[in-house]
């Protein structure tokens, strides 16, 4: 079987070495099996699957998700914070653009005069654990 340069649709569970879930994705997804569109391993382990089948990828942190950037923390002034909500340090929020899209952070310092969120995703810089299962192979629609 060779599911490259098709659309495949699978189901997969996240975590890292120690066994913590970072996302349990059963509600199924779809995307071109390219490589780019997800890790290697990743993609590598999807290439040859049959549908119905599930295996297990591994990750290295050199080839996991972007690394992690400056440019994805984020300083809000405090007066474009709604007054009385709560903002814990270390807790994850979602933060929501002009758009409506929200974005997970983490709060990492409030002050009386800003607060600081961290939209690094947690799987940065880590070794991460796939388990697969292949739902669907399509063609890709060519236009």
């Amino acid at each position: 079987m060779d599911n490259s340069n098709k659309m495949v649709k699978v189901s997969y569970v996240g975590t890292f070495d120690d066994g913590s879930v970072f996302i349990d994705q059963s509600t199924p997804i779809e995307f071109p099996c390219i490589d780019g569109w997800m890790p290697p391993a990743f993609i590598d382990t999807v290439r040859d699957m049959e549908i119905g089948e599930t295996r297990t990828a591994h990750v290295g942190a050199n080839e996991a998700y972007e690394e992690r950037t400056d440019e994805r923390i984020l300083e809000v002034p405090r007066e474009k914070i709604p007054p009385g909500l709560k903002l814990p340090v270390g807790k994850m929020v979602n933060l929501e653009d002009p758009t409506g899209q929200t974005f997970p952070a983490r709060v990492i310092e409030v002050t009386d005069e800003k607060a600081v969120f961290d939209m690094n995703h947690d799987a940065i810089a880590k070794a991460l654990n796939f388990t697969i299962t292949l739902l669907a192979v399509t063609d890709l629609d060519r236009c």
